[in-house]
């Protein structure tokens, strides 16, 4: 038994990047601050419609984990990735234990949290397939895995049988079963100071000019017309379960529902604007540090389309509650943020 041995930075909800940013610490000696990474890789939008979906209606405030985010990063911080899913548990546990081998540790995910022993509030009593580990070690003959987490200090232990079961998801459109991440870092490494301004100039032409009309501002703006269209579209059921997606990716944690929306109290307490109150705060941070007024100018207009989301989310728990259409005030709102939105990333480019 062998366990790679790399700096490890805790940080809870921020599992999709924490092993990306031990594995920089580890070839660099700098930790990066906060949850930047974490925020400028997610922050985003998407409006998805699908009516063989679950929900037909999908709002999601980013843009997603796993292969996006490293397709966003890798040339940013200096990276080569091999992406691997849909394999089986066998042939990906080979490729995997063969890069620990080499000394590459291997990001793996999504796992189900139902299977990680060390966390007995989740093991063996609630499904929740969004979790992400780094392996840096394994044992064959003992039958045990180890990995570091994002809410935990020290390297944890995981049976291969539960390692087995956590990477057995299948979500359509999200993640396949046994998926797993390969990062490689080159000689040319990028400094904070160089990941903030490619990374931000990077998101904001994606957001202002998407690939695709449900993505960025193109989709926000689609939704401020669109959602008008609902009351005709869906049966009230189907509103009540696309508003109720929309707020909970609201969350600027993991996609959990306002307090309001629970029969049980919340630990961490959310502001439910979708993480750009703390986008603002670092933007704020970094154009002092790196003499970027413009930064300071996005920052100011992300603290105000944070502001706007959380209304909006307060807005859409109102109908779910009451049942009392709310749908021109949420599209007033939108429309608001799209124009916030629009103006920060313009900063950024």
């Amino acid at each position: 038994m062998s366990i790679i041995e790399l700096p490890h930075k805790v940080a809870d909800f921020a599992c999709p990047i924490n092993g990306l940013e031990d594995m920089y610490e580890w070839k660099t000696g700098n930790q990066l601050p906060g949850y930047f990474l974490m925020d400028l890789s997610m922050i985003g939008f998407m409006y998805l419609k699908n009516k063989k979906a679950p929900v037909q209606r999908m709002v999601c405030w980013g843009n997603g984990t796993g292969r996006v985010q490293h397709e966003l990063l890798s040339d940013i911080l200096g990276y080569q990735w091999t992406f691997s899913e849909g394999k089986s548990f066998k042939t990906a546990w080979k490729e995997i234990c063969a890069s620990v081998d080499r000394g590459i540790p291997v990001i793996l995910g999504m796992l189900d949290m139902f299977y990680l022993p060390y966390y007995p509030r989740f093991y063996h009593k609630m499904h929740i397939p969004q979790h992400y580990v780094l392996l840096v070690g394994y044992d064959n003959e003992r039958g045990e895995a180890y990995v570091k987490d994002n809410g935990h200090l020290n390297v944890k232990t995981i049976t291969i049988d539960d390692l087995r079961e956590s990477l057995n998801i299948e979500m359509p459109g999200q993640v396949k079963k046994n998926t797993f991440c390969i990062v490689e870092f080159g000689d040319q490494i990028a400094p904070l100071k160089e990941i903030a301004e490619k990374g931000l100039k990077k998101k904001a032409s994606l957001f202002l000019n998407p690939p695709v009309g449900f993505m960025g501002i193109k989709g926000l703006r689609h939704l401020a017309k669109d959602i008008m269209n609902w009351p005709a579209e869906l049966f009230p059921q189907q509103i009540k379960e696309s508003l109720t997606f929309l707020v909970t990716f609201t969350c600027s944690t993991v996609p959990m529902p306002p307090q309001r929306l629970l029969s049980y109290p919340i630990n961490h307490p959310d502001t439910h604007q979708a993480i750009r109150d703390r986008f603002s705060k670092e933007l704020s941070e970094l154009a002092k540090e790196f003499q970027h007024p413009e930064w300071e100018q996005a920052s100011c207009e992300f603290a105000l389309s944070g502001e706007l989301i959380g209304q909006l989310t307060d807005a859409a728990v109102d109908q779910i509650l009451a049942g009392t259409s709310c749908m021109e005030k949420m599209s007033d709102l939108i429309s608001e943020i799209a124009k916030h939105e629009e103006k920060a990333f313009q900063y950024l480019r």
